[in-house]
């Protein structure tokens, strides 16, 4: 995955901001892309990949007009979790839920690393022991 700077999208957007930022990262990198935006964008964060969470001051939005919201918060929020999780657990027992996962060989770690920083892979990845034969 080619990596964009902050630069480059400035110089594409020939100055202007963006109007929406998703944020699946966070941090670091979740700053340089909040100084994207554009007066009277929206800031969304999806995640933190970076595990370190970044979340703009009541002054930085104020002062552009920035929207600032925090997607999976906001979807957990209407969560009952012991009865959503009973029922999860309940679904995955009788075959109606299967998680999304997949496997790799553990002599094969390095090909699973190189998945997941590729993105090409769904759900977990679990490493398995290898087969003797």
């Amino acid at each position: 995955m080619k990596r964009i700077s902050a630069g480059t999208v400035r110089g594409a957007l020939d100055g202007r901001g963006v109007t929406v930022v998703l944020d699946g990262v966070e941090g670091d990198k979740g700053r340089a892309a909040f100084g994207l935006l554009a007066e009277g964008g929206r800031y969304v964060t999806i995640g933190a990949a970076s595990r370190e969470q970044f979340r703009p001051d009541e002054a930085e939005l104020k002062e552009g007009g920035v929207t600032f919201t925090d997607a999976l918060a906001r979807l957990l929020e209407g969560l009952d979790r012991p009865t959503d999780e009973a029922r999860a657990l309940t679904a995955a027992a009788d075959g109606t839920l299967v998680p999304a996962f997949q496997t790799f060989p553990l002599s094969q770690a390095a090909t699973a690393h190189a998945a997941l920083e590729a993105r090409a892979t769904t759900g977990k990845v679990v490493l398995v022991p290898d087969a003797h034969g």
